[in-house]
């Protein structure tokens, strides 16, 4: 899914995707996971949606996230890289 290709739309990738998740989560800190799928949906529409779990997930290998499932809430995590 990372990989470019000829008819890869940009603004529904899943860097952009990620960038979005990154900005609102170093923004408030903790967000509850619904609110995060309805800010991706709201700026990228809804073919945004399928690059929302894959996005989350590059978050999390990279350290930059944590999934509270408790509370299903996302965490920034502001010690990381």
């Amino acid at each position: 899914m990372l990989t470019p290709e000829k008819h890869l739309d940009l603004d529904t990738s899943v860097l952009r995707v990620s960038s979005l998740l990154l900005k609102e989560l170093q923004r408030k800190g903790v967000v509850d996971y619904e609110k995060l799928r309805h800010l991706v949906e709201r700026r990228t529409g809804t073919d945004g949606s399928f690059a929302f779990m894959p996005a989350l997930n590059v978050l999390f290998l990279l350290g930059l996230i944590d999934y509270h499932v408790k509370n299903d809430t996302v965490e920034y995590r502001s010690g990381a890289v």
